[in-house]
């Protein structure tokens, strides 16, 4: 009897582990990252001019990571529930960065015109990539609608509007009108909190999308806190929408072909003591 117990312990105990090696076998040509649960879709957005190689493998793993290639303009998308580790090269060495589930990243330029990976971003294939969030320090705002000339006949729009708060600036203080556009739904629910908490929610319009599809006609003064690529891809609506003596102000990134344009530039701390320049242009 006690022969039998032992026997039908060991066939237990071998067929738990065929049943364990067969359900975590990984399915030829399968990503490490498919059967990972999702509590959203990270994703890695190549806006630089060139090919961008790196390695991936998530922060649990201890197998190795899978190499990439990501295309000029294209994005990858990773659905996993945990972090995710990327590894790449910069000047010969080798950068980590831990990526959040959920959260977009992009490859793009430093000031230095280096390669790193920034967070923010979006995954979407139907809209340019103009900026990461980043909001505009208030000294800088003020400097920006001050240099403007704002006054209440004003329409002011901000593309890339982030929290809105160029926008309900030139409201509040200038009695304006504005427009705010941002491709972020969490950043036009910010915006629109602001409008109301400041008052001025019925002076203002806050729109999710992409801002290259945003009529501009209307505008007296555009503000600007994008990429020098960026300025130069809004460029050409500028000529073609904006009216002869629109005013477009931007914050620390001149708009590349308008130099004749450029009718002022000031530097300026903001409350960190971090320094900026804002540049006027007059279409």
């Amino acid at each position: 009897m006690k022969r039998k117990l032992e026997i039908g312990f060991f066939i237990a105990v071998v067929l738990c582990g065929l049943a364990f090696l067969l359900l975590s076998r990984k399915p030829a040509g399968d990503s490490v990252f498919s059967p990972v649960s999702m509590d959203g879709e990270t994703t890695i957005r190549n806006v630089t001019q060139g090919d961008v190689r790196y390695k991936i493998k998530t922060s649990t793993s201890y197998a190795n990571p899978e190499k990439k290639v990501l295309k000029k303009d294209d994005i990858h998308r990773y659905k996993s529930g945990v972090a995710l580790e990327v590894t790449y090269e910069k000047l010969g060495r080798v950068m980590t960065r831990h990526l959040k589930p959920g959260t977009p990243y992009a490859f793009r330029y430093d000031e230095k015109n280096l390669v790193n990976l920034y967070e923010g971003s979006h995954g979407r294939r139907d809209a340019p990539d103009l900026a990461p969030y980043l909001g505009t320090p208030m000294a800088v705002v003020e400097k920006m609608l001050e240099l403007a000339g704002i006054d209440q006949r004003d329409i002011v729009y901000d593309l890339g509007c982030g929290d809105g708060r160029i926008v309900v600036t030139a409201a509040k203080k200038y009695g304006a009108r504005g427009v705010g556009i941002d491709i972020d739904p969490q950043r036009i629910t910010e915006s629109r909190e602001r409008a109301l908490a400041a008052g001025v929610y019925d002076r203002v319009k806050f729109y999710l999308g992409d801002a290259m599809k945003l009529d501009v006609s209307e505008a007296t003064v555009v503000a600007l806190y994008l990429l020098p690529e960026s300025n130069a891809v809004l460029r050409p609506k500028f000529e073609k929408e904006l009216e002869p003596g629109t005013i477009v102000v931007t914050h620390n990134y001149r708009i590349p072909g308008w130099e004749e344009r450029e009718v002022d530039a000031v530097s300026l701390e903001d409350e960190k003591g971090s320094n900026h320049t804002v540049f006027l242009y007059e279409k």
